[in-house]
């Protein structure tokens, strides 16, 4: 069993994210973490006719031979797969753009680099295999590096986020449903 896994209070990044590496590791099943944040849930519900998630519960991860993780390199932020990482037979890549940090995990593949959303780094390799896009994952993809990037405003914002969305509108991204999730109130909760 190979899987994908992303950090726990998920954001449109790690969803996103996730989405993206399932396109290019198709087999490895792509698990949400225990808590998402609100509208990530509910794009969640928008998924599940196009893709199969499954919760940690679903997972033995005892037999996982292969994890890739997205969006952290923090052990305790992935949640049960954090119990395998000292495994030697286990393999992990990593794709995240967050600066590195001691203790982060240690992997035998890692892609990082300083850009606004992990999921530009992916679209890199989707784009170069020339893989299919859906309307609906390039708007989930575009509402990531809206998000991560604050509408493409944030200093951690680069070129390669902005050819990204004009990359993901040319396959279909729909700005208005984009709109809707990133122009809410946060809750009591969140905040």
């Amino acid at each position: 069993m190979n899987i994908i896994v992303t950090h726990n209070n998920a954001d449109f990044d790690a969803l996103a994210s996730l989405v993206a590496a399932g396109k290019l590791y198709p087999g490895f099943f792509m698990v949400l973490p225990s808590v998402l944040q609100k509208g990530v849930q509910e794009f969640v519900q928008l998924l599940e006719g196009e893709k199969r998630l499954f919760s940690e519960s679903e997972i033995d991860f005892d037999q996982v031979k292969t994890m890739v993780v997205v969006d952290t390199r923090i052990p305790s932020r992935i949640g049960k797969a954090e119990k395998i990482l000292k495994r030697p037979d286990l393999k992990v890549h990593i794709f995240d753009h967050h600066p590195e940090k001691p203790g982060d995990l240690k992997a035998d593949k890692t892609v990082c680099e300083s850009v606004g959303a992990t999921v530009s780094l992916l679209l890199d390799y989707i784009q170069k295999k020339n893989l299919p896009i859906s309307p609906l994952e390039a708007t989930l993809f575009a509402l990531a590096i809206y998000e991560d990037t604050g509408s493409l405003t944030f200093r951690v914002t680069t070129r390669k986020d902005l050819e990204k969305v004009g990359f993901l509108f040319s396959r279909g991204a729909h700005l208005t449903l984009i709109s809707s999730y990133l122009n809410r109130e946060l809750d009591p909760g969140e905040m």
